[in-house]
């Protein structure tokens, strides 16, 4: 199995700027002590707190500063927790279930969980216990009942920031329609950490009520169904129990034909397209289609990671640093996820933000965006075990520009991908002999090197491709799309070329609010490269 490495690995070029900018927006007043315990207006308690944190986190391991206010964000921490060690209302056993509360405190969860593997902090563990133990303990036996379909009743659907709509026997129900599974991913972090038997009998109770829904009849939110498929991969892993990985992995097979919009972001529900992109979900794929590749070593995830991380995660992230969402382009393959849409619905060919302006989603978005930029410079370097005798694999799943200091070497990456298919990787030996297999994508196929170093001795290898112009149907096989290796292109109004849809970043925050680009063409029509 293919695994991360624990690498000091270091940023450079494009993913350390975007890395920089968001770390900029995340120090805006929003995001300070001041500000984040009395943010929440659509209750979701624990929610901004937990995505700031983890936010904050996340940006301090990938650029390795401490990000200005996080301490003062944990030092005022435990003055907002109740009496049972969590943010908002208490519950007795017999209370009616918030599922908003569940979905916030998996962030608030998370955050704690990322800073007390950072920083060792005695009084963080015992906080994130205490809310596994009043909060999320309690719940054994309640999911079963959890409603779903016509058990919710029509409800009220609900905006970008989602919010409860009604209730259903014990559950207060939210628009975010399973959110309350959301904490699948919390709660298998926790497990994987300090192995606690509750918590596994509790995942394993979740797990079973949450591999019958019907995502597509069920109108499920995307961004929920996918941070629970990534706690389902992660508790398959603490486990290794087969049975998991299979249930994550065709879940995700559902919202790659139903839920995956044509540049590789989502739908916000599945089963409802007069709907917009969310960011959060965009990370959570991209975090998806990474661990199915560590877990399969099949490198069609590493086609798919690549292509969630500049056609989807690349346009979302505004010049502000922050992300935003988009207009959905398209129809997903299983058009008959749609039960109340027009039978023959019209396809959306333009991408473009969804509201005025640049539509930055700066209360979950921008934060869960630190997180997704920090995932892609983590896995930058994965290393696969080779057997007794046998050298190690070490895997560049993106060839991005990258120094890393590996402990027995030093490695750096620099890369003209994805623009033009070239790389230069050089690797010098410490004091001891190195010999390894480097694994390196392109969008040409994987080129295998193979370094066998003395100490102190470099080595530099060099690879250029043809970067493939190329078309391919839509996903319901009435358009074409134009790439270049992993590239979708899309034509700005009045342009003459097709462009990469990775400039977003780069625009003034007018041209970026203003921005819409046609991705899908007819077949018939002739476009220029």
């Amino acid at each position: 199995m293919i695994g991360l490495t624990g690498y000091k690995i270091e940023a450079v070029g494009e993913l350390a700027l975007r890395l920089t900018q968001n770390a900029a927006r995340l120090n805006a007043p929003c995001y300070r002590p001041d500000a984040i315990y009395s943010a929440d207006q659509a209750g979701w308690p624990g929610d901004w707190e937990g995505r700031t944190i983890l936010a904050l986190v996340s940006l301090w391991n990938a650029l390795g500063t401490k990000p200005a206010y996080l301490d003062l964000i944990m030092e005022d921490f435990p003055n907002h927790l109740n009496e049972s060690g969590y943010i908002g209302p208490e519950h007795g056993p017999d209370d009616i279930v918030d599922e908003q509360q569940l979905s916030g405190h998996n962030w608030l969860v998370r955050g704690l969980t990322e800073y007390y593997l950072r920083t060792g902090s005695r009084e963080i563990r015992d906080i994130i216990l205490k809310i596994v133990e009043n909060l999320y303990l309690p719940l054994r036996g309640k999911y079963a009942g959890y409603p779903l379909g016509s058990e919710r009743g029509e409800g009220e659907r609900g905006g970008y920031a989602g919010k409860i709509t009604g209730s259903a026997g014990i559950w207060k129900t939210s628009s975010d329609i399973g959110c309350a599974f959301m904490c699948l991913d919390a709660l298998s972090q926790v497990y994987e950490v300090f192995r606690i038997d509750s918590v596994r009998v509790l995942l394993e109770e979740m797990i079973g009520v949450f591999e019958k829904v019907d995502f597509c009849g069920g109108n499920m939110q995307t961004h929920a169904s996918l941070s629970a498929v990534r706690g389902i991969l992660k508790f398959a892993e603490a486990t290794g129990d087969q049975r998991y990985f299979d249930i994550g992995k065709r879940i995700f097979d559902i919202y790659l034909r139903s839920g995956m919009t044509e540049n590789y972001a989502n739908y916000n529900w599945f089963g409802r397209i007069d709907t917009w992109t969310e960011p959060c979900a965009i990370v959570d794929s991209e975090m998806v289609s990474l661990t199915l590749f560590r877990l399969t070593n099949d490198t069609k995830y590493l086609t798919l990671a690549n292509r969630i991380r500049f056609n989807a995660l690349g346009y979302a992230q505004r010049p502000n640093g922050g992300f935003g969402t988009d207009k959905c382009v398209g129809l997903p393959e299983d058009s008959a996820a749609f039960p109340d849409a027009d039978p023959q619905p019209a396809c959306n060919p333009f991408l473009s933000p969804s509201g005025d302006g640049i539509s930055e989603a700066f209360w979950c978005c921008t934060m869960r965006g630190s997180e997704g930029l920090r995932s892609i410079l983590q896995h930058s370097l994965l290393l696969e075990k080779g057997a007794a005798g046998e050298p190690d694999t070490l895997w560049l799943p993106f060839a991005t520009d990258v120094n890393a200091d590996c402990g027995s070497f030093t490695l750096s990456v620099r890369s003209g991908l994805p623009y033009d298919c070239r790389y230069t990787v050089i690797i010098t030996a410490a004091s001891l002999p190195v010999s390894l297999e480097l694994m390196i994508y392109t969008p040409a196929g994987i080129d295998r090197r193979h370094a066998e170093l003395k100490p102190d001795e470099t080595a530099c290898f060099e690879g250029s491709h043809a970067l493939e112009s190329h078309t391919e149907r839509s996903s319901d096989g009435r358009s074409i799309k134009y790439f270049r290796g992993d590239l979708l292109l899309g034509k700005k109004q009045g342009a003459d070329l097709l462009r990469s849809l990775t400039d977003m970043i780069d625009l003034t925050l007018d041209e970026a609010g203003s921005d819409r680009r046609r991705i899908l063409f007819e077949p018939e029509e002739a476009v220029d490269l």
